[in-house]
């Protein structure tokens, strides 16, 4: 029979002091089992959800690197948040439960109804059309300050395109892409 975890949202003590700590002994090393994390997270978030009062269901499918948890369901903008930030932070959230949980550090990825991924293709395109203007005046564009993971997508977009190059500058949360024609 499979159990679910016990991670009821409103039961869950506080942190303790040990807990709270930042420490890499505080943590086991020995990584836990996708299917372990995918369970974890699929529990604590479906239990975060209904504590909000949403109506939605939560997919996990465990991953080699952790899971990747989806939330499916209707008018769950809220989840997501202005450029994703309140997705990005119900993600760390969830993480920060799941690794607290299984005493281990973990890696998941938290998406609603799909965002990530149509955000990951607009930002690629975005960044596209940057560098071929940058490349036709000869110079460099600077972009908005961005989250490590957009800043991630225009690399990688970026890097894929001849006479072009990219790099970050300035610090989190204002650090921000730099698209310089070569």
């Amino acid at each position: 029979m499979n159990e679910e975890p016990d991670l009821d949202v409103a039961a869950t003590p506080p942190l303790s002091e040990t807990e709270t700590g930042s420490s890499a002994s505080d943590l086991d090393q020995e990584p836990a089992r996708p299917e372990e994390v995918a369970d974890t997270g699929r529990a604590f978030l479906g239990g975060l959800l209904e504590a909000m009062g949403l109506d939605a269901d939560v997919q996990a499918t465990p991953d080699p690197d952790g899971a990747v948890l989806e939330v499916a369901g209707d008018d769950l903008g809220i989840l997501i948040g202005r450029r994703g930030q309140t997705l990005d932070a119900l993600q760390e959230l969830t993480r920060t439960a799941v690794q607290r949980r299984l005493r281990t550090r973990v890696r998941l990825t938290v998406d609603v109804e799909g965002y990530r991924a149509r955000r990951r293709d607009s930002l690629a395109e975005y960044a596209r059309s940057i560098a071929d203007r940058a490349k036709e005046r000869g110079t460099e564009i600077e972009l908005e300050p961005m989250s490590s993971w957009d800043r991630k997508i225009v690399h990688d977009a970026v890097a894929d395109i001849e006479g072009v190059s990219s790099f970050s500058e300035g610090v989190d949360p204002s650090r921000k892409v730099v698209i310089r024609a070569e």
